[in-house]
């Protein structure tokens, strides 16, 4: 099965989608974007008090392509449960191996561009290990050399001052 918290990429940084209005129709369409089988069930966690909400009031008939076909408002919604999915397989089954849905759930337009840089592991958006977008993956930035000038320029660029 394909499971988990709901969460969406909006520049550069992952966000959750508020559950005050998750239901299954809701849930059918994220399965659908992931690629995974029908949706199973759809419910809510509760939010750490530093995780961003970008998508709140998500109202869908379920036969939407993404979740933004969906009447939503979107891009900093209020501290509220984010939503979870449990999907089917995918049809044909999963690979040898694999334990997730096939693709992570990115908005249209949302995909990391080659060199963006991101925090990772931190206590909050603006702390963490510096990784780098690179060849269709990331990876962590070696410390050799590292000083505050580089940490002012990456705090620059993923916007935290």
């Amino acid at each position: 099965r394909c499971a988990g918290r709901v969460q969406v990429l909006h520049e550069g940084r992952w966000g959750g989608v508020c559950a005050h209005t998750w239901d299954l129709a809701a849930a059918q369409v994220s399965c659908r974007q992931l690629g995974c089988g029908p949706a199973l069930e759809a419910s809510k966690v509760s939010a750490g008090g530093d995780e961003l909400t970008w998508v709140e009031a998500v109202r869908c008939n379920g036969t939407e392509g993404n979740l933004l076909e969906c009447q939503v408002q979107v891009w900093g919604a209020p501290r509220c449960p984010h939503a979870t999915v449990t999907c089917a397989a995918p049809a044909g089954g999963p690979r040898p191996g694999e334990r997730t849905c096939p693709r992570s759930l990115r908005l249209p337009g949302e995909q990391p561009e080659e060199g963006q840089v991101r925090l990772a592991g931190g206590p909050h958006r603006c702390a963490g290990r510096v990784e780098v977008f690179h060849a269709g993956r990331w990876g962590t930035v070696c410390d050799d050399a590292w000083d505050m000038a580089d940490a002012q320029v990456t705090c620059r660029q993923v916007r935290c001052g």
